[in-house]
């Protein structure tokens, strides 16, 4: 079954914010930055831009997901292949909570860093994984 090729889905998650980084650095070459700016003006990309593209594939588990519900509701109990079609749905959901997981680790961590570049002389206990961003505002 396709499913174990599904991982690559969980590699994009991981490496999306990597590629959103090299993309603002590519945006800082004037050149890079006016081709962009040309093609994304192009007809077919519909206003959108290339970080808007680049979360497309991060959608996709959830509308397979989706999917697998609607078949699934549509599919006989005895039908030969609905245990097939449980066990993707079971795996596709696990997938779809690890990425998640994923995410909010990246995300957090980003902050974190984001925190400690703003600290005049860094702050090293802020880039230890387990530190966990719990709030966001001013200090009274």
């Amino acid at each position: 079954m396709l499913l174990p090729m599904l991982s690559i889905y969980q590699e994009y998650v991981r490496n999306h914010h990597y590629s959103l980084q090299v993309l603002t650095e590519c945006k800082q070459n004037a050149q890079f930055a006016g081709l962009l700016s040309r093609l994304e003006k192009k007809p077919a990309c519909k206003g959108r831009s290339l970080e808007i593209f680049l979360t497309y594939p991060m959608h996709q588990i959830p509308r397979y997901i989706i999917t697998l519900h609607e078949l699934l509701a549509h599919t006989p109990p005895d039908h030969v292949e609905k245990n097939s079609l449980e066990h993707a749905r079971v795996q596709l959901e696990d997938l779809s909570r690890q990425m998640h997981d994923e995410v909010s680790e990246t995300e957090n961590i980003r902050k974190n860093l984001a925190i400690e570049r703003m600290i005049v002389e860094g702050c090293d206990i802020l880039l230890d994984v387990n530190q966990v961003f719990v709030r966001q505002g001013t200090l009274i």
